[in-house]
C-alpha cells in the first residue's frame, strides 16, 4: 500500500514536471541578457496590456486600418508621454508625419515612430534587405535585420501604403519583445559587387544557410592552386541543366550574373512568387539546375586581385612579358596559361587560331583535358548528364550554339537558340564558331544535348553595364528550363 502510494505520487511529481516545462517558455522571455517573467502569450495580448483602448484590440479586425489618433495613443503609453497633445505636436513638428492633415496611418510613419522606440547603435552594420524604395533618412535594414519590421516579398519599401492593426500591433509587439521578432532573409548579391574567390564562397555559404532546403552545396575539383569548383544543385527534377561561368578569368562578371540569378531564383521559390511570369518553385518539381559560378578560380583571383595573390606569381609575370602584354586584365587562361575553352577533345589536335605555349588567352594546353579545371567539369559532366547547358562568357551580346549538329539534333537545337535569342535579345548565327576544343562543342558532341555560349555585356568587366546585362539574362535559365521541358513533351 506505502509503495502504491509513493508511486503515485511519483508519477504526480514527473507530470507536473513536465507541464512545467512545457508551459516555462510561455511565461519567460530567454532572449534577452536575462530571463523576463510576464511575457506577453501573443502580440495582441501585449497591445491590450497597455491599456490605451476601452475595447480590446482582436485578430478578427487585424485588417482594419489605423488611425493616426490610435498610433500615436500606442507609442505614447510606451514612451510614457502623458501629455498626449504635447507628444502628438512633438511627432508633427519633428517630421514624422507624411501629410500633417492624413487621418490614416501610412507605414513610413510607423517605421519612423518604431525607430523612435528602438535603441539603434550609432555604428550598427547592416546587410540589406531592400531592392528598391529605400529612405535614407530610415533604419529600414535595421528593422528588418532586428526582425522587427517583415520585409515584404518583393523587397520594395511602399512608405505611402496604409498601415492595418496587425501590422502596428506585430511590430509594436517586436520592438518591445524579442520573442517575438521574426527572421529576414537579406540581400546577397548587391548590384556593384564584384565576386572575387573569396566574395563568391561567402555569399555561396550565405545563401546555402538562406535556402538550405532548396540548396545543395557541392564541390567537383579543384583548381592548380587548389581553390575549390562549386557546383551548386537546386531541384529534385529529372531534367539537369547547367548554368556555368567564369572559364576565362578576365570575364568575372559572369560569376556575378549567375550568383544574383541563383539567388533569385532560390528566393522566389521559397517565398512561392513568380519571377518573369515563371513559376519556379513549381519548376523545381521537374528541373534541377546546377550553378557553377568560377570554373577558372585561380584566372579570376589574379585578375581581380593581381600577381601578387596568386602562388605562380612569377611564373604569370613571365608569360605575360613574353606574350607583349602589360597588364592581367585580359588574362583569359588558368594560372599556368592555358585556356580552359580549348581544351576539350572535339577537333583539338585540329584547331587554329590557338598560341603555341602558355599564353594569357588561347593556348589549348600540351594534351586535351590536361588541366584540373577542365578535367572537374568534363567528369562532372558525364556523372550528371545534363539535358542543357548554358555557358556564360563576355562579351559581344550575342549566342553560339552550332557545332556540326544534323537531322532532328540540329532543328532542335535551332528552335532553343531562336526562343532565347528574343528572351535575352541577342542575335544568334546559324553556323559559326566551329573551331572546336570548347565545352560548348564537346557537350553537343558527346551529349547530344543543346549547349549555348552566351556573351554578355559589350565590355570585358564593365560594371557600368551590370543592369542591362541582369535585364536582358534573369530570366534566361528559367526560359530555358521550359523550353527543353516542351521539347521533351513533343517527343514523347
Amino acid at each position: 500500500m506505502v509503495e502504491n502510494k509513493q508511486n503515485l505520487q511519483l508519477f504526480f511529481f514527473i507530470a507536473g514536471f513536465f507541464l512545467f516545462v512545457c508551459l516555462l517558455p510561455r511565461f519567460l522571455d530567454f532572449t534577452g541578457a536575462g530571463m523576463t517573467f510576464g511575457a506577453p502569450l501573443n502580440e495582441w495580448e501585449y497591445i491590450n496590456s497597455l491599456g490605451v483602448f476601452p475595447e480590446k484590440w482582436q485578430e478578427t479586425g487585424g485588417e482594419l486600418p489605423v488611425s493616426r489618433r490610435e498610433a500615436l495613443e500606442v507609442f505614447a503609453a510606451i514612451e510614457g508621454q502623458e501629455d498626449f497633445d504635447n507628444y502628438s505636436e512633438m511627432l508633427e513638428i519633428s517630421g514624422v508625419f507624411l501629410d500633417g492633415n492624413e487621418a490614416v496611418l501610412r507605414r513610413e510613419e510607423l517605421y519612423r515612430l518604431l525607430a523612435r522606440i528602438v535603441n539603434i547603435p550609432a555604428d550598427a552594420d547592416c546587410e540589406k534587405f531592400f531592392l528598391k524604395g529605400e529612405t535614407e533618412d530610415l533604419p529600414l535594414d535595421y528593422l528588418a535585420q532586428e526582425g522587427i519590421i517583415a520585409v515584404p516579398p518583393e523587397r520594395v519599401f511602399l512608405p505611402a501604403e496604409k498601415v492595418t492593426r496587425r501590422e502596428l500591433v506585430q511590430t509594436v509587439a517586436r520592438a518591445a519583445w524579442p520573442a517575438f521578432r521574426i527572421t529576414n532573409t537579406a540581400v546577397t548579391v548587391v548590384t556593384g559587387d564584384i565576386h572575387t574567390y573569396g566574395k563568391m564562397e561567402y555569399d555561396l555559404q550565405v545563401l546555402f544557410a538562406s535556402y538550405h532546403e532548396l540548396l545543395d552545396l557541392q564541390v567537383i575539383g579543384q583548381s592548380v592552386e587548389g581553390r575549390n569548383i562549386y557546383a551548386v544543385r537546386m531541384g529534385n527534377g529529372p531534367v539537369e541543366i547547367f548554368l556555368d561561368a567564369s572559364i576565362h578569368g578576365s570575364e568575372w562578371l559572369t560569376t556575378t550574373l549567375l550568383m544574383k540569378m541563383l539567388e533569385e531564383y532560390a528566393y522566389h521559390a521559397h517565398n512561392g512568387l513568380l519571377f518573369g511570369g515563371y513559376d519556379v518553385n513549381a519548376m523545381l518539381e521537374e528541373v534541377t539546375f546546377w550553378f557553377l559560378p568560377m570554373l577558372n578560380p585561380d584566372g579570376v583571383t589574379l585578375v581581380l586581385e593581381g600577381p601578387e595573390a596568386v602562388e605562380h606569381e612569377k611564373e604569370v609575370r613571365k608569360i605575360l612579358l613574353e606574350n607583349g602584354k602589360n597588364s592581367f586584365d585580359g588574362w583569359k587562361a588558368n594560372i599556368r596559361g592555358v585556356d580552359l575553352n580549348r581544351q576539350f577533345p572535339p577537333n583539338w589536335h585540329y584547331l587554329v587560331k590557338v598560341e603555341s605555349k602558355p599564353a594569357p588567352g588561347y593556348f589549348k594546353g600540351n594534351e586535351p583535358l590536361s588541366e584540373p579545371e577542365a578535367q572537374a567539369l568534363y567528369k562532372f559532366t558525364l556523372a550528371r548528364k545534363p539535358a542543357m547547358v548554358l555557358s556564360f562568357h563576355q562579351q559581344g551580346e550575342i549566342l553560339y550554339w552550332y557545332y556540326k549538329q544534323k537531322g532532328e539534333q540540329l532543328a532542335r537545337d535551332r528552335r532553343i537558340v531562336q526562343a532565347l535569342s528574343v528572351v535575352t535579345g541577342y542575335p544568334y548565327y546559324p553556323r559559326y564558331l566551329i573551331n572546336g576544343g570548347k565545352y560548348m562543342d564537346w557537350v553537343i558532341s558527346e551529349l547530344a544535348v543543346p549547349a549555348i555560349i552566351i556573351e554578355v555585356g559589350t565590355k570585358v568587366g564593365d560594371l557600368g553595364q551590370w543592369d542591362r546585362i541582369w535585364r536582358q539574362n534573369r530570366y534566361v535559365g528559367l526560359a530555358a528550363a521550359e523550353l527543353i521541358l516542351l521539347e521533351n513533351r513533343t517527343r514523347q
